[in-house]
């Protein structure tokens, strides 16, 4: 009886999602010259193609060699254009960086953004511009980097001699979580000034958070449906996680103010000067101090996040 309530829900999820897209088909839009790309399916899109090859850069690679370097795939109704050479990247990355500044996010990944107000997705414009600068300027100068150098010593020689001992004692080590905390407890120190006693909170959230935005959801494949929406888990688990965090690095940030000193050339404790002085074109508020902090450990691997 459970089974069959299930279908018919699907069944007319299924019908509604079908009858909305032949609305928006027999209304007529402008035709455009989009790229090629494989055939596609209604509703669904291209994301059959993905089936062919669990790897899915090599299904890319497989389509991109017929349909050429710039292509056209759909993930459900959000078009994705897939880039396969080193002079299209160049195109698209330098001669026309403008027209692809802005970075599309989905309803799970503006959800971990804050609505797409972090310097990664945030649209491109003056407030961008600003966020820019201060971490360039503030975060990543080559001077900030270079005062760090002791630290990374330190622990790259704590994580050899952690490798020996394990040796020495004939036992057997993981590798990859060696690593990852190798990478966490350094950026850690870099950020904070010290190790951090929310870490394994805070990593657990973030695990989390990057496998919610590995995966296909519902919601995130079809945004326009409101239906979808409130179908799709993701977006609902990614505000779970980004609370935890928000919570978890409000704390370390009460912490750093309390214990404030003037010298203090951690990339929070200059963060939390610059509020404080009040002397950036755009406030730094908590929100925007906790999305350039997480905005760090996002590049890495999920089984390396580099964050308290």
């Amino acid at each position: 009886m459970e089974d069959k309530t299930i279908l018919a829900v699907a069944v007319a999820v299924l019908l509604v999602v079908i009858s909305n897209k032949l609305k928006s088909f027999l209304v007529g839009k402008p035709k455009l010259n989009l790229p090629p790309g494989p055939w596609t399916l209604p509703v669904i899109g291209s994301i059959h193609h993905l089936g062919t090859n669990p790897l899915i850069y090599r299904t890319f690679r497989r389509l991109a060699e017929k349909h050429g370097p710039l292509m056209l795939f759909r993930f459900g109704e959000i078009p994705m254009l897939v880039v396969s050479t080193p002079e299209a990247a160049q195109a698209v990355m330098k001669t026309h960086d403008i027209s692809f500044a802005d970075r599309f996010a989905n309803p799970t990944l503006a959800t971990l953004t804050y609505d797409k107000t972090d310097m990664v997705f945030a649209p491109y414009g003056e407030r961008w511009r600003h966020l820019r600068k201060i971490f360039v300027l503030e975060m990543l100068s080559a001077a900030r980097v270079q005062s760090f150098r002791s630290i990374r010593e330190e622990e790259v020689a704590r994580f050899v001699r952690s490798v020996t001992d394990s040796a020495a004692a004939g036992a057997v080590m993981d590798v990859t979580k060696g690593v990852a905390k190798f990478i966490n407890d350094t950026f850690v120190r870099e950020c904070v000034g010290s190790r951090c006693q929310h870490q394994d909170e805070y990593l657990h959230a973030f695990h989390q958070a990057v496998q919610l935005t590995t995966g296909l959801s519902l919601a995130d494949l079809f945004p326009s449906s409101k239906m979808m929406q409130l179908l799709g888990t993701a977006p609902r688990k990614a505000l779970a996680c980004r609370d935890r965090i928000q919570r978890i690095l409000e704390q370390v940030i009460q912490e750093k103010t309390e214990a404030m000193d003037p010298g203090d050339k951690s990339i929070l404790g200059v963060l939390l000067r610059l509020q404080k002085d009040g002397d950036t074109p755009i406030p730094l508020t908590n929100n925007t101090i906790v999305s350039l902090m997480f905005v760090s450990s996002t590049p890495l691997h999920s089984t390396t996040p580099a964050l308290i």
